[in-house]
């Protein structure tokens, strides 16, 4: 009887301990599974601050280039002196622009590369049009339609006479009356590239701006067309037009 006794009592002892690791791998278990998904939790808050501090860098990197293209520089007197002999070219191109004069725009025109047009601040050296200065007299006139490039947006084909292509990107606005004009300063201004150094570089740029026209719109209505010169011998000539505008 008493060993029939111990035995129960031993089984229950046993079973208690049993039952008492049961629970306790069933707490620990489950401890360990909300340790990991308060890690997973963590993960992912560390994954989107480094996002955070990515975009933040790349925020402030935009805003160092912005800063560095609007300190004052200082001219030497080498560059002052290009700046106003290119700019005297520029503003008489510009006048024989708005009065589609273009026998006088060929005058200035680069004798081995020509005229390049862009409608846009990318400028696509292998597809964007580049005409002689011998042929530019005759486009007014013409009623060829070039295909000019792309539409900001719908990706169209910007297909027009040059009389077309004049009004909409070359002087659809006053730029002899642009309120800034910058020479040999780069902006990157909208979210398309802005090449101009790779395309020209050794080219010298005069850039009539403005910055916007109607108050509503915060400037995203601004406008500019750049003039672009490179030399032959000790001249120097056009040889890009860009027009430049808020895309898409």
């Amino acid at each position: 009887m008493d060993k029939t006794r111990n035995i129960s009592i031993s089984l229950a002892v046993v079973i208690a301990v049993l039952a008492a690791l049961l629970s306790g791998g069933a707490v620990y278990f489950w401890q360990q599974e909300l340790l990991q998904s308060s890690l997973q939790v963590k993960i992912a808050e560390i994954e989107e601050l480094n996002l955070e501090v990515t975009g933040l860098k790349a925020k402030i990197d935009e805003l160092d280039n912005e800063l560095q293209n609007l300190a004052p520089q200082t001219p030497t007197p080498a560059s002052r002196e290009k700046r106003v002999i290119i700019q005297e070219k520029a503003d008489k191109i510009l006048l024989a622009l708005k009065n589609k004069d273009l026998a006088e725009v060929s005058k200035y025109v680069h004798p081995q590369k020509g005229l390049r047009f862009t409608p846009y601040t990318y400028i696509n050296t292998a597809k964007d049009l580049v005409f002689p200065g011998a042929d530019l007299p005759g486009l007014f006139s013409s009623s060829t339609a070039y295909n000019w490039g792309k539409y900001d947006g719908s990706g169209q084909p910007i297909q027009l006479t040059f009389s077309e292509y004049h009004a909409q990107f070359i002087y659809d606005k006053n730029f002899l009356a642009a309120p800034q004009i910058f020479f040999n300063q780069v902006f990157q201004r909208g979210n398309m590239i802005n090449n101009i150094t790779m395309a020209y570089p050794q080219g010298q740029v005069l850039e009539y701006h403005f910055p916007g026209f109607v108050q509503q719109y915060e400037g995203m209505d601004w406008e500019s067309l750049k003039l672009v010169f490179e030399q032959a011998g000790t001249t120097w000539y056009l040889a890009g037009i860009i027009h430049e505008q808020w895309t898409i």
